[in-house]
């Protein structure tokens, strides 16, 4: 009798974890979210994941670092965010479906831009990231802080910035929407920053290596990728 008592428990154990919607946040960063509506590449992405994997997910999105904060503490059970080792720490890192493309965008001229001709001169730069600080360091740039690629953009269409930092996805798509017919602009690329889908070690997803399977599994197959792709170019 024990034994069968012990059986069920391990059957319903998964479905007793997963009894609520799984909380799952997508950072405040176009296109990867955005607060206002709820929608972006993460969410979208998420949401296909646990559809894939037979999950249900509480969206939300939150500013990068409250959502980094929110895996360690267990808030935050399932996260799209730039790979880094000092997340294993208190995340398991399940498959990296996408790269962010690091460049700067400047007015084209009659050569390209090197980052030694950036010395002293104004470079737009995302508040809250730290991605382009080698860049600077090493081009002598003057940072000037923006809230968003489109704020930026549209500084650097009007003179207010020499140059301006891009992430690709997203920065594509909000230069076409800002940008009139003759302007022309050309971009130095700076880096590749690989992102991982993680789930938190502090909450009790991590203790379903059938849900985790499920999820992983969904993310590096064929179909993953494609609707990666898809989200990728709808994005940006």
């Amino acid at each position: 009798m024990n034994k069968l008592l012990g059986g069920l428990a391990l059957l319903l154990c998964p479905l007793l974890l997963h009894a609520e919607p799984i909380p799952a946040y997508s950072q405040a960063i176009e296109p990867w979210g955005d607060p206002a509506s709820g929608d972006g590449l993460t969410p979208r992405f998420l949401s296909w994941l646990a559809g894939q994997s037979g999950l249900r997910l509480k969206q939300d999105t939150r500013p990068l670092p409250r959502v980094v904060e929110d895996l360690k503490t267990g808030h935050d059970a399932l996260a799209l965010i730039t790979a880094s080792p000092e997340r294993d720490a208190f995340a398991l890192e399940l498959c990296r479906p996408a790269d962010i493309r690091l460049s700067v965008i400047y007015p084209r001229g009659a050569r390209e831009l090197q980052a030694a001709d950036l010395k002293l001169r104004p470079v737009g730069i995302l508040r809250g990231t730290h991605t382009l600080d080698a860049f600077i360091a090493r081009s002598g740039a003057e940072p000037v802080l923006v809230s968003d690629m489109r704020r930026g953009l549209g500084m650097l269409r009007i003179g207010r910035l020499d140059a301006m930092m891009c992430v690709r996805p997203g920065c594509g798509r909000v230069l076409r929407e800002i940008s009139a017919p003759a302007d022309r602009w050309a971009e130095l690329a700076i880096s590749r920053e690989p992102m991982a889908v993680y789930v938190s070690r502090a909450h009790p997803l991590s203790k379903d290596p059938a849900a985790l399977a499920r999820l992983k599994a969904a993310c590096v197959s064929p179909e993953g990728r494609a609707k990666m792709a898809e989200l990728l170019a709808r994005f940006d």
